[in-house]
């Protein structure tokens, strides 16, 4: 419910703020959105091990409800893009305390497919949001659109209030939790997973960015198809494969979603229609597999023990890597449909980098440790 009530406005976001006069700012709708979610998360998941998964999503639900009542009140283009900044505080808080919550609560050798399915819930609601985008618009309009955004978030919120607090001993909020130390951003005993995040989900950031023109250049009218393919191939993927970390391992999980990520960039390269579609395919079944494993993998090393900082740093790698992804892939690409090679060629072996590094930069005893 959650990612569904954000993701149904954002198919309209372009159009709405071209309407208000704010065109050449159509990047920063979700760009605004991304950059305070990630600097939400240092904070959020400080919070979240001093007072409470809990009321981490409530926090990040509220904000999703006030936001899309404020939308028709602030229309105009730097309202607008206020707005946006401050709903990606949403973001920032509601997935770090409940996958903090889940470290909680699930044992150590389900936590792979724990994190499974609630990526697959997290891919349903985003999917489900895009899907009904358009046809939501034509029956109720935009204004009432934000409307009931902000309502389907409050049914998220009201089944947080149903669920009981997962940490022992939390503490009443003060001023002096919102200082924030150096391990407070970044968790170094979630670096693995972390700098593996940020290596292979430059691929996605690519894909959001970059498959749009890609799809036109190619002769393809719905320009959501790739999208739609790969979500689809992943939700598929981790019905299938969501006990493999917890039976196999997580470094042996990343190894194979890695390499579909790799086989998947290597397929955009050609330009060709049906590597286009097979690559979707690769791409739904790397992330599938990797994310689940990652996500795992920085509970792993947490060991309950700040685990909501754990897993800030793990979702501040997963924004970085989306940002310089898309940074990167559009000033390769230059509007040059050609260039598209050139694109995947480098997020190939971005892939590739990861790949050598879960073969030998993992230290020894730590591979050991995770595979029991």
């Amino acid at each position: 419910m959650f990612f569904f009530s954000f993701t149904i406005l954002i198919p309209e976001l372009p159009d709405y703020i071209t309407s208000l006069g704010g065109a050449d700012y159509k990047g920063w709708t979700i760009g605004l959105f991304t950059i305070a979610a990630g600097m939400s998360r240092p904070i959020s998941g400080k919070l979240a091990d001093i007072i409470g998964r809990k009321p981490i999503m409530i926090f990040g639900g509220a904000v999703c409800i006030v936001m899309s009542f404020f939308y028709p009140l602030l229309n105009f283009v730097f309202g607008f893009l206020f707005l946006r900044f401050f709903h990606g505080l949403s973001t920032g808080f509601m997935p770090t305390g409940s996958v903090a919550y889940l470290a909680d609560i699930i044992p150590a050798n389900r936590r792979g497919e724990a994190m499974g399915l609630i990526g697959i819930m997290n891919n349903l609601g985003m999917m489900s949001g895009y899907a009904a985008s358009s046809f939501i618009l034509n029956q109720v309009g935009l204004t009432n659109m934000f409307y009931l955004s902000g309502l389907i978030a409050s049914l998220s919120v009201f089944f947080v209030f149903t669920m009981q607090e997962s940490l022992s001993n939390e503490q009443p909020l003060e001023l002096r939790h919102f200082k924030l130390n150096a391990d407070d951003i970044w968790d170094s005993r979630a670096k693995e997973p972390a700098m593996l995040m940020l290596l292979t989900v430059m691929m996605f950031g690519s894909i959001i960015t970059l498959i749009p023109d890609y799809s036109v250049g190619l002769g393809i009218e719905n320009k959501g198809l790739f999208i739609s393919m790969m979500t689809v191939s992943t939700i598929v993927t981790r019905f299938f494969t969501s006990k493999l970390s917890d039976k196999k391992g997580r470094i042996f999980s990343c190894k194979i979603g890695t390499s579909f990520w790799v086989l998947a960039a290597i397929l955009l390269m050609f330009r060709q229609v049906e590597s286009f579609y097979l690559a979707a395919v690769f791409c739904g079944i790397a992330s599938g597999i990797n994310s689940p494993a990652l996500f795992a993998w920085a509970v792993d090393v947490a060991n309950g023990i700040r685990a909501g900082r754990a897993m800030a740093t793990l979702f501040i790698a997963l924004e970085a890597g989306i940002t310089l992804g898309a940074i990167c892939s559009a000033s390769i690409y230059s509007n040059v449909f050609v260039n598209f090679t050139k694109v995947f060629l480098v997020i190939a072996c971005t892939n590739i980098v990861a790949l050598v590094y879960l073969f030998r930069g993992v230290k020894k005893n730590e591979l050991k440790s995770l595979r029991t």
